[in-house]
C-alpha cells in the first residue's frame, strides 16, 4: 500500500468532515467567528468586522468574507461557515506534498510521505477541522515557502518575490502581521539555508520588493477600514492586537517552555521512532540546503513564539508542515511487531480515559449532572482498538504508523460526541431566546462572545447588564424581553422559565413578571 499526495489529501478531508459531524459548532472561538461573519452578512460594515454591534477589532476579516460568500452562493448554513476554514487545511495537505517535490525533485514517494504524516497529525487534525484563521494561515505560510523556494532557483526574476508579497498579504488578511513570525526567519537567514550560490544582496532587494507589495496589497482594505472604523479601531488594530500581543499579551499567557512542551504530541507517533529522530538528527539537517531550509523555518518560529508570552498550541499549526517535511526524510518505517506497542501508549492513555469517563470517576465530569453513555465510550473503544490492530498487521510502516493517531481523534470525537452536543451546543438555547429578538434579549455574563447571536440568528444585539441595577433597569425598558444569566437566582421582578446545559454551567431564562404573569 503506497500512498500519495492525493490520497493523504483526500484520507485528511473525509477525517475532517467525520470530525466536523461529530460536534458541534463549538463555543466561544467558533461560536464568536460565525457570528462576525453573520453581522456582516446581515449588512453590517464589510471592511470593519462587528460582534454583537460592537467593533471587532482582534482579527482581519477574510474569514469572515469568505463564509459570508458561502452563504451568498449556497444559502445560509451553518455546515457550510464550518466548511470554509478545513477546507485550507485540506488544501495545507496538498501543498505540503507540492513544497516536498520542489525541495527534493528526485524522491516523489518522499512527499506523498510527507502528506500523510501531515494529514495524520492529531494537532493539525483537530485545529484543522475548527473554524478558526491558523488554516488559512497555514495555506500563506507553504505558500510564501514555494515562492522562497522559487527565488531561490531563479533569485535574478522579480516574480518570485512578488508572489511572496502576495503569501505575506493572505497572511495578514487571514491573522494579522502574525504571518511575518512564521515567513521571516526562512526569509532572513536564505544565506545560510540556501548557501554560497545566493547573491545575498540581490536576495534581500527582493525581500524589500515582497514587504512592499505586502504592503500595498493589504492597504486595499487597511486604509479605509482605519478611516471608517474611527480612533478605537485604529488603537486596536494598529497597537493592541498586534505589537501589544508580542510585548505583553492579554490573554493566553505561557511559559517559555510551553512550546517545548508540546514537541511530543507534535512528533507522535513519526518522530517517536528511531528512522523518525535519525531523521531529525543535526547532521542530516544541517547537510543540505532543503534540510536547513526546513529547521530554519520550524526552529526559528518555534524560538520566536516562545519569546512572546501569549501562547496556544495552534499558534504553531504553519509550521507542522514543516515537521511533516522533516520527519519524511526517515523513509521507509519497518513493519510494527509487538515489542512496538509503547508507541502507541497514547492510544492506551486515550482508551483508559474514555473509561474513567464513562464509568463517572473522572473529576473534572463527576459534578457535571451527566455520562458519556456506554454505547459511545464501547464505539470510541472499538475505533481505538481498531487502529491499534491496524498499527500490528499492516504491513506498510508508514500507513501502520497513521493508523494510530487517525484512530485516537476519530475514537475520541465517537467517546466525547454526546458530551459535546449535550454540553456545547447552543442550538436549545438559540431556539428559546430567538422569538425574542425584536423585543430584547439580555444576558448577565460579562464574558459574552456571541456565542447564540447566529444558531438564532440574531439581528439585533444582546444587551449587557452586568450589575443588579443595570439589570433591574434594562427589565423595567424592556417587559416582554428575556434575560440570561448563569446565576440562578432571579433578579429583582423577574422568575425563571427555563434551564439550559452549557458547557460546565447552567444558563437560566428569566422573564419579568407581568410577562409571565
Amino acid at each position: 500500500m503506497r500512498p500519495s499526495i492525493w490520497s493523504a489529501t483526500l484520507l485528511f478531508a473525509l477525517t475532517v468532515l467525520t470530525l466536523i459531524l461529530l460536534r458541534p459548532l463549538t463555543p466561544i472561538d467558533e461560536t464568536r467567528y460565525v457570528a462576525a461573519a453573520w453581522e456582516m452578512y446581515q449588512g453590517g460594515s464589510a471592511l470593519v468586522p462587528h460582534l454583537n454591534g460592537a467593533l471587532y477589532a482582534q482579527k482581519p476579516p477574510l474569514l469572515f468574507w469568505l463564509i459570508d460568500l458561502v452563504w451568498l452562493m449556497g444559502g445560509v448554513s451553518t455546515l457550510g461557515a464550518r466548511l470554509v476554514a478545513p477546507a485550507f487545511a485540506v488544501a495545507a495537505v496538498a501543498l505540503t506534498g507540492l513544497l516536498a517535490r520542489r525541495l527534493w525533485p528526485g524522491d516523489p514517494a518522499r512527499a506523498a510521505r510527507a502528506a500523510l504524516i501531515l494529514a495524520v497529525s492529531p494537532v493539525f487534525l483537530l485545529f484543522g477541522s475548527t473554524t478558526m484563521f491558523d488554516s488559512i494561515l497555514t495555506v500563506a505560510t507553504l505558500w510564501a515557502m514555494l515562492a522562497m523556494l522559487w527565488a531561490w532557483r531563479r533569485p535574478d526574476r522579480w516574480t518570485p518575490f512578488l508572489a511572496l508579497g502576495a503569501a505575506i498579504a493572505l497572511g495578514v488578511y487571514a491573522k494579522g502581521p502574525v504571518i511575518l513570525i512564521h515567513v521571516l526567519p526562512v526569509a532572513l537567514t536564505a544565506p545560510l539555508w540556501a548557501g554560497r550560490e545566493l547573491p545575498a544582496w540581490r536576495w534581500y532587494r527582493g525581500v524589500g520588493l515582497s514587504i512592499l507589495t505586502a504592503l500595498a496589497l493589504v492597504a486595499l482594505w487597511l486604509v479605509p477600514a482605519l478611516i471608517l472604523g474611527g480612533e478605537e479601531y485604529r488603537t486596536e488594530v494598529l497597537w493592541r492586537q498586534s505589537a501589544g500581543r508580542g510585548v505583553s499579551s492579554f490573554a493566553h499567557q505561557r511559559p517559555f517552555w510551553f512550546f517545548l512542551a508540546m514537541l511530543p504530541l507534535f512528533l507522535w507517533p513519526f518522530g517517536w521512532t528511531l528512522p523518525g529522530l535519525r531523521a531529525l538528527r543535526p547532521s542530516a539537517l544541517a547537510g543540505s540546503a532543503p534540510g536547513r531550509f526546513l529547521s530554519i523555518w520550524f526552529i526559528g518560529t518555534l524560538l520566536a513564539f516562545s519569546l512572546i508570552s501569549g501562547k496556544q498550541t495552534h499558534y504553531l499549526l504553519p509550521e507542522l508542515p514543516a515537521l511533516a517535511l522533516l520527519l519524511s526524510g526517515a523513509g521507509s518505517f519497518a513493519p510494527r511487531r509487538p515489542r512496538d506497542l509503547w508507541q502507541a501508549l497514547p492510544v492506551f492513555a486515550l482508551m483508559l480515559l474514555i473509561v474513567v469517563a464513562a464509568s463517572g470517576q473522572l473529576p473534572a465530569l463527576r459534578a457535571l449532572p451527566f455520562r458519556i453513555p456506554l454505547w459511545a465510550a464501547g464505539l470510541g473503544l472499538v475505533v481505538a482498538a481498531i487502529g491499534i490492530a491496524g498499527f500490528l498487521r499492516l504491513r506498510a510502516g508508514l500507513v501502520a504508523l497513521a493508523a494510530l493517531p487517525l484512530s485516537a481523534m476519530l475514537g475520541l470525537h465517537f467517546a466525547a460526541q454526546p458530551l459535546l452536543f449535550a454540553r456545547y451546543d447552543v442550538n436549545a438555547i438559540a431556539r428559546a431566546i430567538q422569538p425574542y429578538d425584536a423585543t430584547g434579549i439580555a444576558i448577565t455574563d460579562g464574558r459574552y462572545h456571541a456565542q447564540f447571536n447566529f444558531a438564532a440568528r440574531l439581528r439585533q444585539p444582546v444587551a449587557q447588564v452586568t450589575d443588579p441595577q443595570a439589570a433591574a433597569d434594562w427589565i423595567a425598558g424592556h417587559p416582554d424581553g428575556i434575560l440570561l444569566s448563569l446565576d440562578p437566582v432571579p433578579p429583582p421582578g423577574t422568575r425563571p422559565v427555563a434551564r439550559f446545559p452549557y458547557r460546565s454551567d447552567t444558563y437560566t431564562l428569566f422573564r419579568p413578571d407581568k410577562a409571565v404573569r
